[in-house]
């Protein structure tokens, strides 16, 4: 396969990640009318889990954790799913979806600084004008008809947490031995952050468990972002995490708000206004110039 294949293929990995993250946080939202967000994330850590394991079992594409790596994927896990979830599930009880998802598109804009000091990344020229004409076309996604924003304070320092979390997260999968594939580091950053959340839920949320019981509508939405949120866009991400600079990679989280407007304009019928329409245009255009280069001319003389 040529290099330029590959290449496609990881940016369509990349993509299909957003829009399941995206669609993701209109999931939460909804499964937040019945069950706490610790709850929320176990089940689906623990139904994201069981089908990795099952998977595993089948292929027999497991990779044994090393005892001498076992502190940097408790680490990892800590990061995410752990924090970030804390972060990204529980400030959607204070935010709305396309709010929380413009939040959590800050990340591109701090990530290149952190890829800076922690992994010696370049940041290019590009790469800061995409950033910047995304972060503009964030802007008219969140305002509302009067052009002004309330967001608590609460939900404001859940997504910051969030946003923290997903760039220790990104720097973490990038000093991981290469010998742990994509499907194995989700593999074990889930099954481990499944134990994090575990202790929290039967102490405090037992009886609300008790409580809700079993409600198919909720129990499809769990299901839906543990197959697909936890499991299947993970694995994307670090896939493509493994073939391109962090700095490239989460520039595209700037994509992920326009996917959570849409979703919520269909499920749950959250108006679109025009001037939300024409940012969405200039996300993309920012993530798109973000992925360019600049090509050097030869010198025919030398």
């Amino acid at each position: 396969m040529s290099e330029k294949k590959k290449l496609f293929l990881v940016y369509i990995a990349v993509l299909s990640t957003m829009i399941i993250w995206g669609t993701s946080f209109v999931w939460s939202k909804i499964a937040l009318e019945y069950y706490s967000s610790f709850t929320i994330v176990f089940f689906r850590l623990v139904i994201s889990s069981i089908i990795l394991i099952l998977i595993s079992v089948i292929s027999r594409n497991f990779v044994r954790l090393e005892k001498k790596h076992i502190p940097i994927f408790l680490l990892l896990s800590l990061f995410q799913p752990f924090l970030y979830f804390i972060g990204e599930t529980t400030g959607l009880n204070y935010v709305s979806p396309p709010v929380a998802a413009i939040l959590i598109a800050l990340i591109p804009l701090l990530t290149p600084f952190a890829a800076l000091i922690f992994l010696s990344e370049k940041i290019s020229i590009l790469n800061f004008v995409g950033i910047i004409i995304s972060l503009l076309g964030i802007i008219l996604v969140i305002f509302e008809k009067d052009l002004s924003l309330i967001i608590a304070w609460e939900g404001l320092a859940l997504m910051f947490l969030a946003v923290f979390a997903a760039i220790s997260y990104a720097i973490i999968v990038k000093k991981l031995p290469a010998k742990y594939s994509a499907f194995n580091i989700v593999l074990y950053q889930n099954i481990i952050g499944m134990f994090y959340f575990l202790p929290i839920v039967l102490i405090f949320f037992t009886d609300n468990i008790i409580e809700v019981g079993f409600n198919k509508n909720v129990f499809i939405v769990i299901l839906q972002l543990g197959f697909f949120a936890s499991t299947i866009a993970f694995l994307l991400f670090v896939y493509a995490l493994k073939r391109l600079s962090i700095t490239k990679v989460n520039v595209f989280t700037n994509v992920i708000p326009v996917f959570t407007l849409i979703v919520s304009w269909i499920l749950l019928k959250d108006m679109i206004l025009w001037h939300q329409i024409i940012g969405v245009f200039i996300v993309i255009t920012g993530v798109t110039v973000s992925q360019l280069r600049f090509k050097r001319k030869k010198n025919k003389n030398v």
